[in-house]
């Protein structure tokens, strides 16, 4: 099976998982909102009067899923994204070429998740594995926080409970330890303040536009929070078109927040056009998050668009046309590319939280109670205390990778795409890893070409590059052609991966 439909057969199932959770509660409450019996469906239940510690128990709950999980470390990136901060650390500066590779040596490299990688050392060094998954749960208790809060000021607190469940199975198979899952709370976060400066009939506060010195050298999301931004500040000016004032005030915040994201990144503008640089990319067919959102292994993305289809046609006439419009493109986004389900998930809840009952005022946000913050602080203690038991995984061969000696792996390597972040955690210059903007597009192409078995793609790279050892996961259709393959030799092999080296 090809490396990236095994992980999208391992997302499926995550998904499907998700949704049979909830499927269940869905058809019961399908029906009784489809009663004409005059029930106010969104009313007050016995539970509100748990509300507040079900606010809190929620993400905690979510938090203790991501800190002992069983498929953070499922993605290679992980690795280059520790090395690259391990490099950043140890030289106190932001590479501009590439530092890790045997084929692009000097090249043009823009490490734009600079901050997020320093942040995941800095997790590593205080506990390895353990405290790498300790911050992917904070942040993930943040996130889920901050839904849980939006969700109870407009739900009673089952549909609150409910809505924030089908986020988290939408978002968990995308819970893998790379920075974008620690933006995550920043997306949630600015759209929260924007859609609070809405519901005020105000602008957002300038000092909002802080969190882009953040998240623009953290994860190329941030480029998501302009266009929120610009759809909610036409939509105040379409509402009050004749408030200079306001309009003034959301300008202001725009051109602040851009203004800070060029200027606090190490690369000025052109950091600015990098994600339309990337998104623009043909290889990005052939890696496996950017491929299509797919049935069955999308369930719960898939149904929740289909509930969101039946709210628009339901209520289109009295429904914000923009945020229709902000809804039906995430939509798409996530349909083209399953990595923007996150976005879907994040953003999507939030927009339609006050589209399904527009007659009713949101409640006040519900004050953190007493025990959050200590239990969230021995959910961490003991995440750090208990030692991780990393589960080695064709992508991560880490135990038959150190059985190759130091004078075969200073020799140029031939690797599979995804464990090239595992030899850069290493110290290993890989062939190729996931930094497919810096490879580019022939490259990439080429590269996953000969993983497929094109072994006279295999024999000119490894005469070009004077290859002295491969490295390829248990299934790669190269595998069995380099076994036949005269002048190479199996080193060492196991049940995730083979090693060869030159028979000579």
């Amino acid at each position: 099976m090809d490396p990236d439909n095994r992980r999208d057969a391992r997302h499926g199932e995550r998904s499907k998982m998700a949704g049979a959770a909830t499927a269940g509660w869905w058809q019961r409450t399908r029906a009784r909102l489809a009663t004409d019996d005059g029930t106010d469906h969104f009313a007050p239940d016995r539970l509100d009067t748990h509300a507040r510690a079900l606010q809190s128990a929620l993400p905690l709950l979510l938090a203790l899923l991501i800190a002992f999980p069983v498929n953070l470390f499922m993605d290679g990136d992980t690795g280059w994204h520790l090395g690259a901060g391990h490099w950043i650390v140890a030289n106190r500066t932001v590479p501009l070429v590439d530092p890790f590779s045997h084929t692009m040596p000097g090249k043009a490299w823009m490490a734009h998740e600079w901050l997020a990688e320093v942040v995941m050392v800095g997790a590593e060094w205080l506990r390895g594995w353990g405290g790498l998954a300790a911050l992917f749960a904070l942040s993930a208790a943040f996130t889920f926080w901050l839904l849980a809060r939006e969700a109870f000021r407009f739900l009673p607190a089952r549909l609150a409970v409910v809505a924030v469940a089908v986020a988290a199975g939408i978002l968990l198979p995308f819970a893998l330890a790379r920075p974008h899952m620690l933006a995550w709370s920043l997306l949630a976060w600015w759209t929260v303040i924007l859609l609070r400066a809405r519901e005020a009939r105000a602008a957002p506060p300038l000092a909002a536009a802080l969190l882009m010195a953040v998240w623009a050298n953290l994860h190329a999301s941030y480029i998501v929070a302009f266009g929120l931004a610009g759809l909610f500040g036409l939509e105040s000016l379409i509402e009050n078109p004749r408030n200079r004032k306001l309009l003034g005030q959301w300008i202001a915040f725009g051109a602040l927040s851009l203004g800070i994201a060029v200027l606090a990144t190490p690369f000025g503008p052109e950091h600015f056009l990098y994600p339309f640089q990337v998104s623009g990319m043909k290889a990005l067919a052939v890696i496996g998050e950017w491929r299509r959102s797919t049935l069955p292994a999308d369930f719960m993305f898939y149904t929740c668009l289909v509930g969101l289809v039946l709210l628009v046609l339901k209520r289109w006439r009295t429904l914000p046309p923009l945020r229709v419009l902000l809804l039906a493109g995430l939509s798409v986004m996530a349909i083209l590319h399953a990595r923007h389900q996150m976005l879907f998930a994040i953003v999507g809840l939030l927009v339609v939280l006050p589209m399904l009952d527009p007659s009713r005022t949101p409640r006040p946000a519900l004050k953190r109670t007493t025990w959050m913050v200590p239990a969230l602080a021995l959910l961490i203690a003991v995440r750090l205390a208990v030692p991780y038991q990393f589960q080695e995984h064709s992508t991560y061969p880490l135990s038959l990778l150190a059985k190759v000696p130091k004078e075969i792996r200073r020799q140029p390597v031939y690797n599979e795409y995804s464990q090239g972040g595992p030899l850069v955690m290493i110290g290993v210059r890989p062939y190729i890893d996931g930094r497919a903007d810096m490879y580019g597009d022939d490259f990439t192409f080429r590269a996953k070409a000969i993983t497929a078995g094109d072994i006279a793609k295999f024999r000119e790279d490894a005469a070009r590059y004077k290859i002295g050892w491969v490295v390829l996961e248990y299934d790669d259709a190269l595998l069995p052609k380099l076994k036949r393959e005269p002048g190479w030799r199996v080193f060492a092999e196991d049940r995730n991966a083979t090693i060869f080296v030159r028979a000579n």
